[in-house]
This record gives structure tokens, C-alpha cells and sequence, in this order.
């Protein structure tokens, strides 16, 4: 099993980013492989949601059942994806003096097919890799309009 982890300092309240990052079908604007998003259900702390892959050869679709916890960590776990037969993932969200935050995201995958694992395993772990700057320019993004910035 492959596990990547990344985490940032933001400037940005953790409810913030916890929003954008609860806001999935939104994925589509700023993460660049993100084809579309759509949520199946949103029902008190948990929200199903499938999402679509689009980066070089590697291209389909995930589901993922995600258990939130408000501005603190949302884990999320696989319920279908047709490559993947695991992946679990977590953001951790720790709160900084002067409104600021320390995001982590942590993603642990596996692939069904040894031989689609050798071709697909590191474009993924990129691909996961990539969520972390993308949230994070959104966080930015969301903060100057916020604030009434340029």
C-alpha cells in the first residue's frame, strides 16, 4: 500500500478550508484533474460523493463515503472505484494563533492489479500530491475575496 502525506501552513481559518474542502461539487473550478463532481447523499456528518479522474492515461471515476468533523478532519473511504481497492484518506485541520492553520492530508491507495499498480501507482500519488496545492490556492483565492482584495 502507497501513502502519501502533505500538509501546509495557510493564513486562512481552519472553517474556511474546511468548507472549500467539504464543497465537492466545486472540485471541478480549481483542481485541474478533476473532470466533474457530484454528491450522492449529504446527510448530518457524512457526505458520498463521486468524483472524476482525468490526468494523462489515468482517467475514471471514485467514490468516496467522507465523516466530517466541522473544522477539524474529514476522513474519507473508498465505496467504488474501479482501479483502486483501497483508499482512505484524511485532512487534519489544527488551528494556528492569529486565525491561521496547519492543513495535513494524508492518502494511503492501493490498486487492484499489480500490473495496473507498476503503470498507474506514481501518477497517482502525484495526483493526490496535487490536492494539497490546490486547496491551498484556493484558501488564498477565497481569502482576498473575502477580505475585498484584488
Amino acid at each position: 500500500m502507497r501513502q502519501v502525506k502533505h500538509s501546509a501552513l495557510l493564513a486562512q481559518a481552519p472553517s474556511l478550508l474546511f468548507a472549500l474542502i467539504s464543497d465537492i461539487e466545486s472540485y471541478p473550478q480549481f483542481v485541474p484533474w478533476c473532470t466533474h463532481a457530484k454528491v450522492q447523499s449529504r446527510q448530518g456528518r457524512e457526505i458520498i460523493a463521486t468524483i472524476g479522474i482525468k490526468r494523462g492515461p489515468l482517467q475514471g471515476e471514485l467514490t468516496t463515503r467522507n465523516e466530517l468533523e466541522p473544522s477539524r478532519r474529514i476522513q474519507m473511504h473508498l465505496v467504488s472505484g474501479p482501479l483502486l481497492k483501497v483508499l482512505e484518506g484524511e485532512w487534519l485541520l489544527t488551528p494556528l494563533a492569529a486565525e491561521g492553520c496547519r492543513a495535513e492530508l494524508t492518502m494511503r491507495f492501493a490498486f487492484r492489479n499489480p500490473l495496473t499498480a507498476l503503470v498507474f501507482e506514481q501518477l497517482f500519488a502525484e495526483t493526490a500530491a496535487s490536492l494539497m496545492d490546490a486547496f491551498v490556492k484556493r484558501a488564498q483565492d477565497a481569502s482576498i475575496q473575502i477580505t475585498g482584495g484584488l
